[in-house]
């Protein structure tokens, strides 16, 4: 799937991404708390995780959620790294998430942020 800025959507990301998941995520803070291991944890543990990477192959967004399938679904750990944001990755990657076939019939889905509201 080609996403903006010459990236490639990844709708679904495993073991092989987390490293490079955490990097991206390490310093927001949201994440001041968790271990590694436990946010590697939420990661694999997630309903849908979905991502993007450069030309090269490097992972350079990733978003997660949780979701029952029908009722409820919370997104968490959305991250476009800096070099990429502004150019309409960020948006793909949510639409990309809330498409995913596990989210897409849920009929409330939430996010919690303090300093994003005008990008959601």
């Amino acid at each position: 799937l080609r996403g903006p800025a010459d990236t490639r959507l990844c709708p679904a990301l495993g073991d092989a991404d987390v490293d490079a998941a955490l990097a991206l995520l390490r310093d927001a803070y949201w994440n001041t708390w968790p271990s590694d291991d436990e946010l590697c944890r939420a990661h694999l543990g997630a309903t849908a995780w979905v991502g993007a990477r450069d030309a090269s192959g490097r992972l350079v967004a990733t978003a997660r959620a949780l979701s029952d399938g029908g009722k409820f679904a919370l997104i968490y750990d959305v991250m476009v790294a800096a070099e990429y944001r502004q150019k309409g990755l960020g948006d793909a990657l949510l639409r990309l998430l809330l498409g995913h076939p596990r989210l897409r019939h849920s009929a409330r889905i939430w996010l919690r942020t303090r300093d994003a509201m005008d990008f959601y």
